[in-house]
C-alpha cells in the first residue's frame, strides 16, 4: 500500500464535501446536502474551501481529507462559510469561540474512508498539517477534539499533540490540543 498526500483541486469539491460531513459526524448525507456542501468547497473563500483541503491517496485512490488553514483567515471564512451552512451550525454562532486565530494553523477537519482506516492515512495528513505549519512560519498547531473520542484522542497524541485548554463550539465543548512547531 502506497500513501500519497496532494492538494486538492476545485474538481474534489463533492469529495470535500462528503469527507467534511464525515469528519463532523453528521449521518445527513443526502444527495441534496452534498452538492450544496460541494459547491461550497468549490469557493476559494470559504473554511471548507478546495484551497484549503488537502487529499490522501492510497495506491492512487481517495482514501482521506484534511481540512487544515491559517486561523488568521478563520474569521472572515466563518463568516462567509457559517450562513451557507445554516441548517448544520443555526444562526448563533457569532457567540461562540473562535475555533482559530492568529499564530495557529488549525486543524478543521480530518476524515479517512471507512475502508482505508487503521493504516496511517490520518497521521499521514496530519504529517503534512505539520509541513503546511511550517512552511507557513505559523509557531502553534491546533485542533478541537471531543474528548470522548477515544480514537481522535489517542491520534493527536500520538503524533505530538497536547491538551491546553477547552473550547466551546456549537454548545458543545471540546479539548483544545496544540502543538508547537
Amino acid at each position: 500500500m502506497r500513501i500519497t498526500i496532494r492538494k486538492a483541486t476545485a474538481a474534489d469539491a463533492r469529495f470535500i464535501a462528503e469527507n467534511v460531513l464525515r469528519a463532523l459526524h453528521i449521518e445527513e448525507t443526502d444527495e441534496q446536502h452534498i452538492e450544496h456542501l460541494a459547491g461550497i468547497s468549490s469557493r476559494e473563500d470559504t473554511l471548507y474551501s478546495w484551497r484549503n483541503a488537502t487529499i490522501a491517496l492510497c495506491d492512487g485512490v481517495p482514501a482521506g481529507l484534511m481540512v487544515a488553514y491559517d486561523g488568521a483567515r478563520y474569521r472572515q471564512m466563518r463568516d462567509i462559510t457559517f450562513p451557507m451552512i445554516r441548517m448544520y451550525v443555526g444562526d448563533d454562532y457569532h457567540s461562540m469561540d473562535d475555533e482559530a486565530c492568529a499564530g495557529e494553523f488549525y486543524l478543521d477537519s480530518l476524515a479517512v474512508m471507512p475502508e482505508f482506516q487503521g493504516r496511517g492515512i490520518a497521521s499521514a495528513l496530519i504529517q503534512e498539517m505539520f509541513r503546511l505549519q511550517k512552511e507557513a512560519g505559523i509557531p502553534l498547531a491546533t485542533i478541537a477534539v471531543d474528548p470522548e473520542n477515544d480514537t481522535a484522542y489517542r491520534l493527536y497524541l500520538k503524533n505530538g499533540f497536547s491538551k491546553n485548554g477547552l473550547i466551546t463550539v456549537f454548545g458543545t465543548t471540546y479539548d483544545r490540543l496544540e502543538r508547537k512547531a
